[in-house]
This record gives C-alpha cells, sequence and structure tokens, in this order.
C-alpha cells in the first residue's frame, strides 16, 4: 500500500465464509459507531461479491437500523431499478429487509446528468457525515481482476497525487503530478469527496465515485475480494510495488483507520493458508 498501516489479511475457506466474517465485522462496527457517536454511517459496495454478505445481514437483529445511514461507495449512472444499479442490488438483498428509515438511505441521485449528480452526492455526504469528525464508519469495497475499486478504474485522474510515480499526459492541463498530502480532515471542506466517471471501462460508461481521499478517511475499510479471476490483482496489490495508477486499489490506506482485506480461498490462494 502507499501509505497508512499494514493491511490485515483475512483468508476464508469460501464465499460463504467470507460473508459471513464480513457480517460479523460490520455489526461490530456498527456497534461501536452507534455506542461512541449515536450512530453509523456506511458505505456500501456494488458487484456481485458483497451480496450474500447483505442476504446475510438482513437477518440480524442486533444492529440499531434507526440509527444506520447508509451511502454507495460508487453507482452506476441507470434508472434505480435498473438490474445493473448498486442501490437495487443492495435494496432487494437488505434495505428493504431491515427497519433502516429511508430518508437514512441515500442513494446517487441517477436521474441527474453526472455532473450535478456527483456534485449532489458530494453535498448529500457533507450533510450525513458527523459535522464534528466528518468520517465514514465504515467503507465496504470491493475490487476487479484489474485491480479497480469503487469506480477508480486504472489509469483515473483521481489517482493523480496519490504516489510519486504517476503522471498522466493531458492536452489540457500536461502531467499530472504527486502535490496532494495525506488525507486529513483539515482540508475536509476544500476536498471532492465525489467525483464524476465518464468513460468506465465497461458499460455502464458513466458512474459517480466516491473520492480515495473520503475513503481513506474512514474508520474502517473492508475489502471484499472472491474468485480466481482476482488471484493477479490480489498479489499485485499486497505483494508487490506496483503503480497505483495500474491497481488503483492501493490508494486506499486509511492512515488513521483500520484497513481490512477478507478473502476466499479462490482468490488469496497466493498469500497462504485460509484462516478460517
Amino acid at each position: 500500500m502507499v501509505s497508512g498501516r499494514a493491511p490485515e489479511i483475512w483468508i476464508g475457506e469460501d464465499g460463504e465464509a467470507l460473508a459471513r466474517e464480513g457480517v460479523k465485522r460490520l455489526v461490530d462496527s456498527a456497534r461501536r459507531a452507534i455506542a461512541a457517536r449515536g450512530r453509523f454511517v456506511v458505505a456500501l459496495a456494488g458487484g456481485n461479491t458483497p451480496r450474500r454478505l447483505y442476504q446475510l445481514l438482513s437477518h440480524i437483529d442486533s444492529i440499531d437500523w434507526t440509527r444506520v445511514h447508509v451511502c454507495f461507495s460508487d453507482e452506476r449512472m441507470v434508472a434505480l431499478d435498473s438490474p445493473d444499479s448498486n442501490y437495487r442490488m443492495a435494496r432487494e438483498t437488505l434495505l428493504s429487509l431491515v427497519p433502516v428509515p429511508p430518508s437514512q438511505v441515500h442513494p446517487v441521485p441517477t436521474d441527474l446528468s453526472v455532473d450535478e449528480a456527483a456534485l449532489r452526492y458530494d453535498q448529500v455526504l457533507r450533510q450525513v457525515l458527523p459535522q464534528t469528525e466528518p468520517r465514514l464508519d465504515l467503507a465496504l469495497l470491493g475490487m476487479g481482476s484489474d485491480g479497480h475499486t469503487a469506480s477508480i478504474f486504472p489509469g483515473s485522474r483521481l489517482l493523480a497525487g496519490v504516489d510519486d510515480d504517476f503522471l498522466l499526459d493531458d492536452p489540457e492541463t500536461g502531467p499530472l503530478r504527486s502535490d496532494v498530502p495525506t488525507p486529513s480532515l483539515d482540508s475536509f471542506g476544500s476536498e471532492r469527496l465525489c467525483a464524476p466517471v465518464y468513460d468506465a471501462p465497461k458499460p455502464p460508461l458513466q458512474r459517480v465515485t466516491m473520492t480515495p481521499y473520503v475513503l481513506n478517511l474512514a474508520r474502517q475499510v473492508i475489502v471484499l475480494v472472491a474468485g480466481d479471476d482476482k488471484v493477479a490483482a490480489v498479489s499485485a496489490a499486497l505483494e508487490s510495488d506496483a503503480r497505483v495508477a495500474e491497481i488503483p486499489i492501493r490508494a486506499i490506506a486509511p492512515v488513521t483507520g483500520e484497513l481490512v482485506w477478507l478473502l476466499d480461498r479462490k482468490a488469496g490462494r497466493a498469500l497462504g493458508s485460509p484462516m478460517r
């Protein structure tokens, strides 16, 4: 990782074990946040890997769901009832099955243009996060076989400034170089929390994503990874000096928070034996 603490790496036997471990950790995070600050602000991930986690979580009654605020680490610019919508997947597997107040579920407004949606969601986050210390309690992320996370893809301009070797030639601005300080609450008012994505490498091309800045302020980040197709990316992310521009998940390294990778045996087979 570029900076921050060394991550905790947990390897389970299969996707079911991964989901159960994720539920246990999410419940613990929620209880601690509610006890300490009276609310739990979580950013959910899309994709296939967290689906089983959400299904299991929907049966948990030890969380005070009335104190939970649900955001999304990224969203595709499709209708909220589209099969491609991260919000729809979370609603069907979790949010419609637990007593979280609808006013505390915050989907990306995909009925707007991508620029307007990113700006509006940035404003939503600023309202939802506690004013005294505006940090996500938990960011739940996945990783693609290309090393992307949320909708931060290889070569994204959102990665400029995260490490010293990232250069991106742009006809308008020229090369971007590293001049972004370690994420700090001191710059919260001026940093972008969400950004538009215009050219995702697979459809839909337009997305809205949380930025590395706000993700790295989270008190805890859990990365869920499953499947044979993730082996190379897991190795590049955790065991190499791969450039952040090539493996974007390496940009997620909270300095004052916890970073946990939960892997199934297939995804983590290059790292060692299962822990569960």
